[in-house]
């Protein structure tokens, strides 16, 4: 799916590591002050990231623990 849009799985794994990153940035900031726009944003990376995991196929067991 990935090579659909002109990704390679590289680049999608990498990806998937930027949005994880972020989807952990916006936890620690929703754990310490809760605030709905937040709570948007995080629900669009939640999103983003599924259909990344989706577009990148089976993912190594050691790599997936990183992922999560």
């Amino acid at each position: 799916m990935a090579k659909t849009f002109g990704f390679t799985d590289d680049e999608v794994k990498l990806l998937l590591v930027s949005v994880r990153h972020m989807r952990r940035t916006f936890a620690l900031a929703l754990k310490s002050a809760p605030d709905p726009s937040l709570q948007a944003y995080a629900a669009l990376y939640d999103a983003l990231f599924e259909k990344l995991r989706d577009m990148a196929g089976p993912i190594p067991a050691g790599i997936e623990d990183v992922l999560e």
